[in-house]
């Protein structure tokens, strides 16, 4: 009697793919606060000048995102993946050999901006696709390397500036890129349709390998933009994400200021994604239960919570309670930036959907760190940031309640038929 054995389905796959090459993604975004003071004491830079730069290659990834988002959604994402893997790689080596501010804004904010740009929306507007069931938990363990990436990167990112110093550090993250993101990209494919396969839980057959994509359900890009429930998602993307990298840039110099030392100070960044990486595992299931947009204002309830206790911390112990739950609002909202927008659009256009609230999340990243930072350099203190994050997360909360009223996808069809 043979035992038949059920071949692993590729869209798992493509979801550990899409894993690792995320957590490559985190070396970036968590790196840059660790970097932030050893920059601005061997150059004599301004904090907000320097932040400056995250607001360049947050802006240039918002834009390019949506080009990137139509691309993926006609061709997939290998080839935009494995260009992000040589630009950031490319950038990350070239940042060891800065010696003015312009040169990190050309390569930081533009180089490694359009790197990052084709990386992201390709990969989780890709990834759904191959799912007609389990979406939600798929794309939370897509979204959860970026979480373990997030763990590494401040405590390795230290321990190389530490050990080495800042050029070095650079040189070693370049490499780790270059090595892991570029090779792991040419196994990445636009759909189980033009592989011959079905999507994983779907029982239709695919009949012909060569067949392109099959139309999917929702509404056009065009139709989402006249929609309320779209700029008011945009709305609640700009908010959180901007108190986000107030948190990501500045939160380990501002601990580090007030008498901590470095290692403490980014172990508190490391808490964060620590707990992001539970968040993002764990939403998979919450939301399918509970619901997208209702676990959203959850989520946005918990990070304010966590912003305004940021306002009376001292202690380090503080800092760390900090850490635990704002690390888990943030990694919680994560795999709902794209399990709501599929609720609420649909799956057709989703590529360009994601990718045009992705220039909400990154101008908002973008403008958090670099206001924290003149905030600085003005005050002398990060209070009055803080207290800004704590207004827009309060903000975020009321748009998240008036979204659960929002119709879905389906609702407005119906009506337009």
């Amino acid at each position: 009697m043979t035992i038949k054995r059920e071949r692993l389905h590729y869209s798992w796959v493509m979801v550990l793919l899409a894993h690792v090459v995320l957590a490559t993604q985190a070396l970036v975004s968590f790196s840059f606060g660790i970097f932030l003071k050893p920059l601005a004491a061997d150059f004599n830079w301004d904090r907000g000048a320097l932040s400056s730069a995250v607001l360049i290659n947050m802006l240039l990834m918002g834009i390019l995102g949506i080009y990137a988002g139509r691309l993926s959604d006609r061709y997939g994402p290998r080839t935009l993946v494995t260009i992000s893997g040589l630009l950031v790689g490319v950038g990350l080596l070239l940042m060891s050999q800065i010696n003015t501010l312009w040169q990190v804004y050309l390569i930081w904010g533009l180089i490694i901006g359009i790197g990052g740009g084709c990386r992201i929306v390709p990969i989780m507007s890709t990834v759904p696709r191959w799912f007609a069931k389990r979406t939600g938990i798929a794309v939370a363990i897509c979204s959860a390397g970026f979480g373990v990436g997030a763990i590494l990167a401040p405590l390795l990112t230290q321990w190389l500036v530490s050990t080495y110093d800042w050029r070095h550090a650079f040189v070693i993250l370049g490499l780790i890129i270059f090595i892991v993101v570029v090779p792991l990209a040419q196994f990445m494919r636009h759909s189980p349709q033009r592989i011959g396969l079905k999507p994983y839980g779907e029982d239709r057959i695919v009949e012909e390998k060569q067949t392109l994509a099959l139309p999917t359900e929702g509404i056009s890009f065009h139709q989402a933009i006249r929609t309320r429930r779209f700029w008011i998602y945009g709305l609640i993307q700009f908010c959180f994400f901007f108190c986000c990298f107030v948190i990501f840039v500045h939160i380990v110099p501002y601990i580090n200021d007030i008498g901590f030392s470095e290692v403490a100070a980014a172990g508190t960044l490391s808490i964060v994604a620590g707990m992001s990486l539970i968040g993002r595992l764990s939403m998979g299931f919450i939301s399918d239960r509970m619901g997208s947009r209702l676990a959203l204002s959850a989520c946005l309830f918990l990070g304010a919570l966590a912003l305004l206790w940021l306002l009376f911390a001292q202690e380090l112990w503080m800092f760390y309670v900090f850490a635990v739950v704002f690390g888990y609002a943030f990694g919680s909202v994560a795999p709902l930036e794209t399990i709501v927008p599929i609720e609420l659009f649909g799956l057709s256009s989703l590529g360009v959907i994601l990718a045009t609230l992705m220039l909400f999340t990154m101008s908002g990243a973008g403008l958090g760190a670099m206001v924290a930072g003149s905030i600085f350099d003005a005050t002398g203190s990060y209070s009055l940031a803080f207290l800004i994050c704590v207004v827009l997360g309060m903000l975020a909360i009321i748009l998240s309640l008036t979204l659960l009223k929002a119709k879905s996808w389906r609702s407005s069809s119906q009506i337009a038929s």
